[in-house]
């Protein structure tokens, strides 16, 4: 493995097993940056939608889309700018796969995301790569490769693609 100059990687695990239980979302983020002053850990917990009192909340109180706000917050703080993402929605409701997929994408990183639904995958990737039987069968953009004939012949179902009023793509599956 040769890494690239000025490439910092950083790895989402979807178990989130870097995080301690005992601690509050709080200390998780100033015990991993000391130097930074509370005033900062609030503001950027705050980004992660972390306000008020949340931020006391223990985190094996959390639900799963708060442990991964958290996650996500502390792959941020490390100035990764390569990230690879396990499968950064499983297990989480559709509210915190969007929050969490918004706040990926606002960020300055090339990324590498495992993301098994293709609606999420179409909204939110500039590049998709099919993959069968850990093959790479396809890639290009969403709109190039996600059709009814990739589909049908990849993952053995129906589909049509449709656009919203907003230009949006959308699988329907039947």
């Amino acid at each position: 493995l040769l890494r690239g100059v000025k490439v910092y990687p950083g790895y989402y695990d979807q178990e989130q097993q870097s995080l301690s239980d005992e601690k509050t979302a709080l200390e998780e983020i100033c015990d991993a940056y000391p130097q930074m002053t509370l005033g900062q850990v609030r503001n950027v917990l705050a980004a992660f939608l972390f306000r008020g009192d949340d931020v006391f909340k223990p985190i094996r109180t959390l639900s799963g889309g708060e442990k991964a706000r958290i996650s996500l917050c502390k792959i941020m703080l490390s100035e990764s700018n390569f990230l690879l993402l396990d499968e950064p929605t499983n297990h989480l409701d559709i509210t915190h796969q969007l929050q969490l997929l918004k706040i990926v994408k606002k960020l300055d990183a090339t990324v590498i995301s495992a993301i098994h639904d293709l609606n999420i995958a179409a909204m939110f990737c500039d590049r998709i790569y099919v993959l069968k039987n850990g093959e790479i069968v396809a890639q290009g953009t969403p709109r190039e490769i996600l059709t009814r004939e990739l589909i049908r012949e990849i993952y053995e179902v129906e589909s049509d693609i449709v656009e919203d009023s907003k230009g949006n793509m959308h699988i329907l599956f039947y």
